[in-house]
C-alpha cells in the first residue's frame, strides 16, 4: 500500500526554491513591520530567544539600566512582541545581546520576560552562552578548566559562561553572588510553615514541598500552581528588603523544592512564575538560591555537587566555587552546569493592521 507524502504549497511562479524566501522579502517591504531577527533555543526545556538584528539601541543609551528603562518606556513592543501570545507564552524569555564597553567583560545582556525585565535569568544565560559559541557572536578567551569562557555582563552583575563543545554542547555559568535573605511564619494550604527568601540573581520565596505533602510532577501541576499563588498572594503584603543592597526586593516568583530518597546531592525544584506556569528547567537562578540555602543549612558541603531537577525532569549540576561571610552573612558563588540547544532561527514582524501585532499577556 502506498504511503502519501506531504501536501506542499504550489508556488505559481514554478519550484524554484528561492521563490518562498523571495515573496516573504516582497510582503516584509511593502509596509513597515519593525522586523525582529531571532535564534531560538531552550535550556533544559524552556525557551529562550536571542534578538540578532532588528533593534536599534540608542547611542545615548550606555549602561545596561539605561538599556532597561529605555526598553521599557520606548521599546517595550520588543518584549511583548517575543515574550506574549500568540508568539510567545508565560515560559517564553528573550535576551538582547549588547556588545562590551570595557575589557571587564566580553558582551552585555537585558533579559525580557512576559512580565518583566529581571536582573538575572539562568537558563537564558546558558543558552546566550551556547549561541554565542555555536554562531560567532562575541570573542571569548580559554577557560581556566578547558573549553571557551565568556564574561557576561547582566543586571545583577558579571557571570562567567564556560562552553564545553561536545554532543551535547555543556555551559558551566559561574552565577551572582547567592545567599539566604530572611525567613518568616506562613499559612498555606492550611498547614503552618517557614518561608525561607533566597537570592540567586533573583528572589525565591522557597517552601520544601515534603512539608506542604505537595509532589513535584507533571500530575501535581495544577496543585503547585495553586499553592504557589497563594503563596505569592502572602508575600506581596511584606515589605522586604534585602539586607546586601538594602533596596527593597523585588519578589515575582516562588519555588518549591523536594529532597530525593536516592540521594542527599539531588533535589526537584519547582519555580513557579507569572501568571501561574511552571519553569520547565531547574532554573538556573532558582538552583543557585537553593544551593546556597542547602550549604547554610550544612545539608551539603561546600565542595560538594547538587544536581537539581525540573518538573519534566532535565537536569542541572551546581557546585560553589566559594563561600565567604561578609557582614555576619554567608555569600557563594555558585557554577550552574547545563545544556541549550538551538531550535530555529526566526524572522519576528507585527502586521501594521493587526491589534494583536504586539501579543497579549499570556493566560
Amino acid at each position: 500500500m502506498a504511503i502519501a507524502g506531504p501536501t506542499l504549497l504550489a508556488w505559481p511562479d514554478g519550484d524554484s526554491s528561492d521563490v518562498p524566501a523571495q515573496r516573504c522579502r516582497d510582503w516584509l517591504s511593502r509596509q513597515p513591520h519593525q522586523v525582529l531577527q531571532v535564534v531560538d533555543s531552550h535550556t533544559a526545556g524552556n525557551p529562550t530567544r536571542i534578538i540578532v538584528g532588528g533593534l536599534e539601541v540608542p547611542e545615548s543609551v550606555q549602561t545596561l539600566d539605561e538599556t532597561r528603562d529605555w526598553l521599557r518606556t520606548r521599546a517595550d513592543w520588543a518584549r511583548r512582541r517575543l515574550t506574549h501570545e500568540p508568539r510567545g507564552g508565560a515560559l517564553t524569555c528573550a535576551v538582547l545581546p549588547l556588545p562590551a564597553v570595557d575589557d571587564s567583560h566580553d558582551l552585555r545582556t537585558v533579559f525580557l520576560e512576559p512580565g518583566s525585565y529581571p536582573p538575572m535569568c539562568g537558563h537564558c544565560t546558558i543558552g546566550l552562552a551556547a549561541v554565542t559559541h555555536e554562531l560567532g557572536l562575541a570573542s571569548g578567551s580559554p577557560g581556566a578548566t578547558g573549553g571557551t569562557s565568556y564574561r557576561i555582563l547582566t543586571p545583577a552583575g558579571l557571570t562567567v559562561a564556560t562552553v564545553h563543545d561536545g554532543l551535547p554542547t555543556v555551559v558551566e555559568l559561574e552565577n551572582v553572588d547567592s545567599y539566604v535573605v530572611d525567613s518568616w511564619p506562613v499559612t498555606i494550604g492550611g498547614r503552618e510553615l517557614t518561608c525561607t527568601l533566597l537570592y540567586g540573581g533573583d528572589y525565591y520565596p522557597t517552601l520544601d514541598a515534603g512539608e506542604l505533602g505537595l509532589s513535584l510532577d507533571p500530575a501535581h501541576a495544577g496543585e503547585i500552581v495553586r499553592l504557589a499563588r497563594e503563596l505569592s498572594a502572602q508575600v506581596r503584603e511584606l515589605h522586604v528588603v534585602d539586607p546586601i543592597t538594602g533596596a527593597k526586593a523585588d519578589i515575582y516568583q516562588v519555588m518549591f523544592h523536594a529532597g530525593s530518597d536516592h540521594s542527599p546531592h539531588a533535589a526537584t525544584t519547582a519555580v513557579v512564575a507569572p501568571p501561574g506556569v511552571i519553569d520547565r528547567s531547574p532554573c538556573g537562578t532558582g538552583s543557585s538560591a537553593l544551593m546556597a540555602l542547602k550549604i547554610a543549612r550544612a545539608e551539603i558541603g561546600p565542595d560538594e555537587e547538587l544536581i537539581t531537577r525540573s518538573i519534566i525532569g532535565s537536569e542541572f549540576r551546581v557546585r560553589a566555587t566559594g563561600v565567604r561571610v561578609v557582614e555576619g552573612r554567608q555569600l557563594i558563588t555558585p557554577v550552574v552546569s547545563g545544556s541549550a540547544h538551538i531550535t530555529g532561527f526566526a524572522t519576528v514582524a507585527g502586521d501594521p493592521s493587526d491589534s494583536l501585532a504586539d501579543g497579549f499577556p499570556p493566560l
